[in-house]
């Protein structure tokens, strides 16, 4: 018997949400700025007229946002909102799930065209080519998506620049699996990195039930089974000029895949998301450098977690391995090291914004919300806030500081991290050192409940290996020892 969605939110919502049912938010909604953050509304609904700063305005089925500013204007009701929290939405209440995750293929889209790196990088590696963006996909941070198979919501290919770095991530779903791509590329002052991950997260079972008394998390119980997948890393970075590149970049990717729960929570926009997070630290400190490297992680098992009381209990059989790939390191005077992290594939629990439209609701583009929002803002927000809206849109606050952080209300998510370092040819006796790192992680976080749970995590699984080349090197051997 195949297993559906079920589940319960049997709550009381707090004096300040102002709610819309489905059909009259749509009818409601004129347009949606770029970022999700601003919202154009129809000057003829009561609610709209009615909202103000300190409201949370709640659409069933489609987004709970806190307005920090709303401003009637020619064009309509100019609503500036920023994430709200669960918390923020519901006095109390109960909310149960059971979500039997399942992926279906949807129509593959067209390979973008592809570029060579320089030439001179192909002479010392063998030559990677990067994705290069196209038309409108160059314009816009995300492509509108489908729907697969099974009802998720799949977003187009996500491509923009973030923190300098050209980023591109796609979710293609198949038969019991979504297939999971990520390629990040930057050529600067002589600087060239292509960074890529490819892999997969398998069909997955999530279950949770949370209690909410008085706008306070009382427990949360939730699951992941059936959780498997695998993940290929690469990179190639290199630096044909002098002088130092050691820049970290943390780069939050947006979801990839929604699998949207309202329609088992009365309309509570809740919904399970597939993202990823990556860390780039690179250390680099002379010209003619280079190092590239891969490894492969692989998980698989089940993990049932429970937060109560700003803590974390845990219980379940989560398994993984991890393989270092091929290394390869040309410095030849100073020495130097790349580290990358990915927290792919993260799944996340999430009280949000649904980012797909049908095309009739929406009769404003978004660049006119832009600019109508923009306009709203400078007149409604402090410089302070106005500055935070501009940098972080649907975050005021400082969310992406740690791009391995999470504002899921429950998460999953696995860390791959590789280290590696290199003494440069000038050394007496030139070695290498790899370090490679896999930890499975579970947990909420404050970005969804508030500051009365903080953010709670628990590892629940680690694995290391180090490799030193040639072998016996006590130099690489004792990097990191005091």
């Amino acid at each position: 018997m195949k297993q559906k969605l079920s589940g319960y939110a049997h709550v009381t919502y707090r004096s300040n949400v102002r709610m819309m049912e489905a059909d009259e938010g749509k009818k409601a909604l004129i347009g949606i700025s770029s970022n999700g953050a601003s919202l154009l509304l129809d000057p003829s609904n009561a609610t709209a007229r009615s909202l103000q700063a300190g409201d949370i305005l709640l659409i069933k089925g489609l987004l709970a946002r806190s307005v920090i500013g709303a401003e009637a204007t020619p064009d309509g009701v100019v609503v500036l909102t920023q994430h709200a929290l669960l918390t923020d939405v519901i006095q109390d209440g109960e909310i149960k799930l059971h979500a039997p995750v399942r992926f279906g293929r949807s129509q593959a889209a067209a390979d973008p065209a592809l570029e060579p790196l320089p030439s001179w990088l192909n002479l010392i590696a063998t030559p990677a080519y990067a994705q290069s963006p196209t038309g409108e996909m160059a314009k816009n941070a995300e492509a509108k998506g489908t729907v697969d198979a099974y009802g998720n919501i799949v977003k187009g290919v996500f491509n923009s620049v973030i923190n300098g770095w050209d980023c591109t991530y796609q979710a293609t779903p198949g038969d019991g699996q979504t297939n999971l791509e990520i390629t990040l590329k930057r050529n600067v002052g002589g600087f060239v990195a292509l960074i890529t991950g490819k892999g997969y997260i398998s069909n997955f079972q999530f279950d949770s039930a949370i209690s909410i008394k008085q706008s306070v998390l009382q427990n949360m119980d939730t699951s992941f089974s059936n959780l498997s997948g695998l993940m290929n890393f690469e990179w190639q970075v290199a630096k044909d000029s002098g002088g130092v590149m050691a820049e970290e970049s943390k780069i939050k990717l947006p979801e990839a895949i929604e699998i949207p729960l309202a329609e088992v929570l009365d309309g509570l926009p809740m919904y399970l998301e597939v993202s990823g997070a990556i860390l780039i630290h690179p250390a680099i400190t002379g010209g003619k450098e280079v190092t590239r490297g891969q490894f492969q992680i692989r998980y698989d098992g089940f993990q049932h977690f429970q937060v109560k009381s700003g803590g974390v209990d845990t219980n379940g059989n989560l398994s993984g391995d991890i393989q270092l790939g091929d290394h390869q390191d040309l410095s030849p005077t100073a020495p130097l090291g790349m580290l990358v992290a990915f927290a792919a594939p993260r799944v996340e629990l999430s009280l949000g914004l649904n980012k797909i439209y049908d095309e009739s609701d929406i009769k404003k583009a978004a660049d006119i919300v832009d600019k109508l929002a923009d306009q709203v803002a400078k007149r409604l927000l402090s410089p302070d806030k106005y500055a935070q809206y501009q940098q972080n849109g649907l975050h005021l606050n400082d969310v992406f500081k740690n791009a391995l952080s999470t504002d899921g209300a429950a998460y999953f998510q696995m860390v791959g991290t590789s280290a590696s370092s290199f003494t440069g040819m000038s050394s007496i006796s030139p070695c290498s050192r790899y370090d490679l790192s896999l930890v499975g992680q579970v947990g909420a976080s404050a970005e969804a409940w508030g500051k009365s749970i903080g953010t709670v995590s628990k590892e629940v699984f680690r694995k290391g290996i180090t490799k030193v080349d040639p072998p016996g090197m006590r130099l690489c051997e004792n990097i990191g020892k005091s």
